[in-house]
């Protein structure tokens, strides 16, 4: 190697020896070629047959860039990121199907836009969304892991300890998520969420301090806004769920509900609901402490109309086939992501039942995505505003950390703190979104 021999030179040498290279021919003549160019420059064997074949720049060379020009430029950019926004920041694969309903909502709501960046939107495929939306893109605060409870009447409720097969709508999970912002004792809120396992269709709720009677009463609010017939409802094994006031609801029916519950410590055997406990309420609420019975009436039909909104317009990818082979498991999702709404019409056109299909067409006529996602805004940021008004309160305005069952016996209320949160609040996941 000649220690003295500039870059420059090596890059004139290295021009001289790809001539030389692309014309020799035979291996033994190659062979002595990359010889002596790794004598003269002194690189190593592998990296300087890369150089003479093409495939890698000389060091020091300019960078320039390679590739056809950009299909998606910036003026299509931040219409894409807002529409994303607007519709709760799904993935690529999720916002492809349902672009064209959000763009009539946009353009609807916000002006035609040109018929070059339309165009783009309508043609762009999944991939290629979440590369445009990537420097956009926030990682999600973690979901904190809550206590488990597991109260009597167990023997009321068969065990189902593998996950529901199903091919029809009515099959439901239900759970309930506390918003205690981590410690359990004292009275707070909680939300009831329940999931049909064929089509997604998600309702949540809000109680007060998750009694048998508030429970049983909520379900009955969200079977009301159920668009489908109950076949069947499994639960965990929580006492709100395994108890007399919750069964009586559902004796005497024509035709009759199954009710099964899961095994104690096994968050699978309710996976279904399990992810709505996050994308539903959490995403929505945050992890704070909600210890305010005035805010309950509010949070309850923040729900409903987020509810709907995930309903009618945000899509869900259902998973089609799950198979084990060896220590791997192979889940296989349907390839065009559809809404729950959709995913019902679809079965209800096949069984031939129109008045249905009818019913979901005309509400998702009624309601705007864009005009419904402002609303669960403005709705959002009034009760983190009402929260932090009764929070600022005087002291006899704040609820007290007795339970509801202690003081109906004349017991006196503790004094006890409850622990810092272990997630966002909801003022920070406000903050973010307004950030966003």
């Amino acid at each position: 190697m000649d220690v003295t021999m500039s870059q420059n030179s090596k890059t004139e040498y290295l021009e001289k020896m790809r001539w030389r290279y692309a014309r020799r021919t035979g291996k033994a003549g190659k062979s002595a070629l990359i010889d002596e160019f790794c004598e003269v420059c002194g690189y190593e064997r592998k990296y300087a047959i890369k150089l003479l074949g093409g495939r890698r720049r000389p060091p020091g060379a300019t960078k320039h860039k390679v590739g056809r020009k950009a299909t998606y430029d910036q003026a299509m950019a931040p219409k894409l990121k807002e529409i994303w926004m607007l519709a709760e920041q799904p993935c690529g694969k999720r916002l492809k199907p349902v672009l064209p309903m959000w763009l009539r909502s946009y353009e609807k709501r916000r002006g035609r836009l040109g018929t070059q960046v339309r165009s783009k939107l309508l043609k762009i495929s999944p991939a290629q969304i979440d590369r445009v939306l990537a420097p956009y893109r926030a990682e999600q605060p973690k979901r904190a892991i809550l206590p488990p409870r597991n109260n009597a009447l167990k023997e009321a409720t068969p065990v189902r300890a593998e996950t529901w097969d199903v091919d029809e709508p009515g099959w439901l999970e239900c759970d309930t998520v506390a918003h205690c912002g981590g410690a359990m004792d004292g009275s707070f809120v909680w939300s009831l969420c329940g999931v049909d396992i064929f089509s997604g269709w998600t309702e949540v709720g809000a109680v007060w301090n998750c009694g048998q009677h508030a429970v049983c009463e909520r379900f009955g609010d969200l079977e009301r806004r159920l668009p489908l017939l109950l076949k069947g409802v499994d639960t965990d094994n929580g006492g709100e769920f395994l108890n007399w006031h919750f069964h009586r609801y559902f004796q005497g029916r024509d035709p009759a509900v199954e009710l099964t519950r899961s095994r104690p410590y096994r968050k699978n055997d309710q996976a279904y609901v399990e992810q709505k406990n996050y994308t539903h309420v959490r995403q929505l609420l945050g992890y704070d402490r909600l210890e305010h019975e005035e805010l309950v009436e509010p949070i309850n039909q923040l729900l409903e109309l987020w509810s709907k909104w995930r309903n009618l317009f945000s899509v869900t990818m259902k998973q089609e086939s799950r198979i084990r082979q060896g220590a791997r498991l192979i889940r296989r999702h349907e390839k065009t992501p559809q809404t729950p709404c959709q995913r019902l019409m679809d079965y209800w056109q096949k069984q031939g039942e129109r008045k249905r299909v009818k019913k979901l067409k005309s509400m998702m006529k009624e309601n705007d995505p864009i005009a419904m996602k402002e609303e669960i805004e403005r709705r959002l940021t009034e009760i983190t505003r009402q929260k932090a008004k009764l929070e600022s309160g005087p002291p006899s305005s704040r609820p007290s950390t007795l339970r509801s069952e202690d003081r109906e016996e004349g017991a006196r209320p503790t004094t006890t703190k409850p622990k810092k949160t272990t997630g966002p609040s909801v003022s920070t996941v406000l903050s973010q979104r307004e950030a966003a």
